[in-house]
């Protein structure tokens, strides 16, 4: 992707956003969510710093396809769109500047 490249409009309900990676041994790791405070502008801004960086692109009906992905969600906590992230860079940057952790999954739901 070049920076020139055009990423999809963004979701008009468009609040906040999480993270979601497909570790290699095949399960998922969820990240907490951030609402913005400017809401949809907020996303927005941030959404066009990570494009002029590379480090999101439309997202891929391959599921292989980029390192993870970031999820717009609305304002009830929904997800309305999604972004691929490009590289372990990009998802650690993510993360970083948003102040992401990692959600654990309910107990019962931990296979032993």
């Amino acid at each position: 992707m070049t920076t020139t490249d055009a990423l999809a409009p963004l979701h008009p309900d468009a609040t906040g956003l999480t993270l979601f990676r497909t570790l290699p041994n095949g399960t998922g790791r969820a990240y907490s969510e951030v609402e913005f405070t400017r809401g949809r502008a907020g996303v927005e801004h941030f959404l066009r710093q990570l494009r002029a960086f590379g480090y999101v692109r439309n997202s891929s009906s391959d599921p292989k396809s980029g390192y993870g992905v970031l999820d717009v969600l609305n304002a009830d906590g929904d997800i309305v769109q999604d972004y691929e992230v490009t590289s372990a860079r990009a998802h650690a940057y993510i993360k970083r500047k948003l102040r992401l952790t990692v959600v654990q999954p309910p107990a019962a739901a931990v296979a032993r």
